[in-house]
């Protein structure tokens, strides 16, 4: 089933749904009790853990993978896989980071604009588009944990919306997307303050390419490896997931 509100409503460029072995599975259901450093947290140097629990209406629901957001005023990042993650800053300019090869490449908003990819960069920073959550009817207020959340509800494209939202954080506690049987739902697990210093270390000591030069660049053993494992592609769409998919197929642009 395709979630066809995702690219609008939720996903970034990291968050494109992949494969997780059982081993994956296993870890995320027994990593234990929920984690908040509720009196340190603040809505601008955050680090915060999702879960993502996907249904079809008959299995049992569990955890099949887990992202994550660490933002300061400047920048948010995803990261998902020991393999890469990704970063955006408040111009709108996008950083594919690879750790284990210590290099990065940046896509300026020209080049987001030449590959056709449109994105809404107030939605990267709170994981949910603003715009999505203006539009659904707000219900109660509740507790959850030690956070005041606001819920929302609502159906867009034929899916049932519900939200229930941090104002203090401006980020969602929980989210969820149902279609027919399925659903598909981002839990809050972990939520931590962080410094401007921890969050910018994480992007320093990378050699970094222009995306406009990749061109030029393939017969740099780096670039030719990215391009033959489909994470980048020279003058067509360069987004992928780790598994080498398009992130502009199957309702994924976001």
């Amino acid at each position: 089933m395709k979630y066809s509100m995702l690219g609008a409503a939720l996903l970034t460029v990291s968050q494109t749904s992949v494969a997780h072995s059982d081993q994956d599975t296993k870890l995320l259901q027994n990593k234990g009790a929920l984690t908040f450093q509720c009196d340190q947290l603040n809505s601008t140097n955050i680090d915060v853990r999702y879960e993502i629990v996907r249904s079809n209406g008959t299995d049992r629901a569990v955890p099949t993978q887990q992202i994550q957001l660490i933002k300061n005023q400047q920048q948010v990042i995803y990261k998902r896989s020991p393999m890469t993650f990704e970063a955006w800053d408040r111009n709108g300019e996008y950083i594919r980071y690879f750790p284990q090869e210590l290099r990065s490449i940046t896509y300026r908003p020209s080049d987001l604009r030449s590959l056709n990819m449109k994105y809404d960069l107030a939605q990267q920073f709170h994981l949910v588009s603003p715009k999505v959550k203006s539009q659904l009817n707000k219900g109660q207020i509740s507790q959850a944990s030690c956070f005041q959340v606001s819920h929302y509800s609502g159906q867009q494209a034929g899916q049932e919306i519900e939200l229930k939202w941090i104002d203090t954080l401006n980020l969602p506690f929980e989210f969820t997307l149902t279609q027919g049987q399925g659903s598909l739902t981002y839990r809050l697990v972990e939520a931590s303050p962080i410094s401007n210093e921890a969050v910018n270390a994480l992007t320093q000591g990378y050699n970094d390419l222009d995306f406009a030069d990749v061109g030029d660049s393939e017969s740099d053993p780096f670039i030719a490896k990215m391009i033959t494992q489909g994470f980048i592609q020279h003058g067509g769409l360069g987004f992928y997931d780790s598994n080498g998919n398009s992130l502009s197929d199957g309702g994924h642009a976001h």
